[in-house]
Formats: C-alpha cells, sequence, structure tokens
C-alpha cells in the first residue's frame, strides 16, 4: 500500500535497473529475457499496480491475459498476437493501449522495451469466458469520435468551460475505465478523489494543489496517479486534453 498523495511518474526512476526481476522459462517460448520493474503503487487488496516496466527481447508463452492493463509506450514495439486469428497488432513508443482481461493473446517482441503500466487484477473475480474486446485497444487510434459532453467532475471556481470526454474501453463490471478527456481553462474547488487515476497530459499544462498546498505541474508528456482519496484542486490556463485510466 502506498501513501495517499499525488504520485509523479518518470521514465527512468531512482533505483531502477538495480534488480532485475525473477523469472521462469515457463513463462516464455524465447530464451528468458532480462526484465526490471518499478512499483508506484501497489495494493494487493484492490488488485491495482502501477508502475515502469522494460524487457529485453521476447516471445511469451500464449495463453489468456490474466488482467486489464493499461501501457504507455516509452520505449520500443512490441507486436500483439491474437492466437485464434493468427493476426498480429503492433504497438510503437508513443502509443498507448489495453489488453483486456481474459484475451487469448500472446506478446511478440524484438528488442528493448519500456512502458508505463496500470494493472487491476479483478481479485475474487473468476477470469471470465471471453473478454471485453477481441484485440487490443489503442485509444488515439480508434475511428474519430465526437468526444460527449459531461456532467463537470469538479466543482468549477470561476468560469464554466466546456469539457468533454470519451470512452475507449471499459470492463463489463465497469471497475476499469480507460478514455480521454478534454477541458478549456478552468479552477476548481478542493476535492477527494472518489476513485483511483492514472493521468497522461496528451496536450496542455495541469496544476494541481493538494490539501497541503503544494503545487505540482504537469506538462504535455508527463504522468500521474491520484491514488482514491486523495485530495486537490485542478487548475489550467489553456485547452487540457488527458489520457486517463481510471481504477474504481
Amino acid at each position: 500500500m502506498s501513501d495517499n498523495k499525488i504520485i509523479r511518474l518518470s521514465a527512468n526512476p531512482e533505483g531502477f535497473q538495480n534488480e532485475a526481476d525473477e523469472l521462469e522459462q515457463e513463462m516464455f517460448e524465447s530464451a528468458i529475457p532480462v526484465q526490471y520493474t518499478h512499483s508506484y503503487y501497489e495494493d494487493e487488496s484492490k488488485g491495482l499496480y502501477i508502475g515502469v516496466w522494460d524487457t529485453t527481447d521476447m516471445i511469451e508463452v500464449a495463453g489468456r491475459y490474466e488482467c486489464d492493463e493499461f501501457m504507455w509506450l516509452l520505449e520500443g514495439s512490441a507486436d500483439i498476437k491474437n492466437n485464434k486469428t493468427g493476426i498480429k497488432e503492433n504497438v510503437q513508443a508513443g502509443e498507448s493501449f489495453v489488453i483486456p482481461w481474459g484475451y487469448d493473446c500472446q506478446w511478440h517482441q524484438t528488442g528493448y522495451l519500456r512502458k508505463f503500466f496500470v494493472i487491476y487484477d479483478h481479485p475474487n473475480e473468476t477470469l471470465p469466458s471471453k473478454p471485453t474486446y477481441e484485440g487490443i485497444i489503442k485509444p488515439e487510434s480508434q475511428p474519430k469520435h465526437e468526444l460527449i459532453t459531461t456532467a463537470h467532475p469538479f466543482g468549477i471556481e470561476i468560469n464554466s468551460p466546456t469539457q468533454k470526454s470519451i470512452i475507449s474501453y471499459q470492463d463489463e463490471s465497469k471497475k476499469f475505465t480507460v478514455g480521454i478527456w478534454e477541458s478549456e481553462s478552468f479552477n476548481s474547488e478542493p476535492q477527494t478523489f472518489p476513485n483511483n487515476q492514472f493521468i497522461y497530459v496528451l496536450e496542455g499544462t495541469l496544476k494541481l494543489i493538494d490539501d497541503e498546498q503544494k503545487v505540482e505541474l504537469f506538462k504535455t508528456g508527463d504522468a500521474l496517479f491520484i491514488p482514491e482519496t486523495a485530495s486537490c484542486s485542478w487548475h489550467s490556463s489553456g485547452p487540457l486534453r488527458l489520457l486517463f485510466t481510471v481504477v474504481r
């Protein structure tokens, strides 16, 4: 269990690659790769794990994916093979994607790869007979849909900006949700977050002020995590576009 504070994620955290992960040959069809994991947040009771992970080239054993996982590729590329059709979907550095819980797939990769990850392993739930979606989901590469205007998720202090969002993926239980959120300039009142939320800033600058009045600035390309019940206010002085993963 991690502290209940806003967490800034770095692609190269201190101490990363000091100690390699312990791996077994039965996990791979290729030779055993070298992998490192840095955990920024983990709560086994919630089934929630957030961090940075890297690996040398590998082919994992084929099988059904045992969690919902959102990933942002920082370096490298990978092919995710659909074991039923044999079709491979490619993901490159600078792209995000989701592998749905229960998807029958296999990870193929040549060369080095590093990623941010958000894992939700559905504690006390049985692996579904079929996934919510038969394939990987790339939030930014989906056919362009008009963003849906939603009720403001924040108590707005001054202006009433236009804020929109679109859901790219949601499991059947609606506990794991990935999407894109946009807003015009706004300032919010302090509030306690009801859910765990990973955020990647696609465009703009987000200023967060926590309940101790600590100010954090997040710009395009920055990643952060706000744990459930953390308290803060949100501020943006221009257009803001965020990629989000929410775990309820």
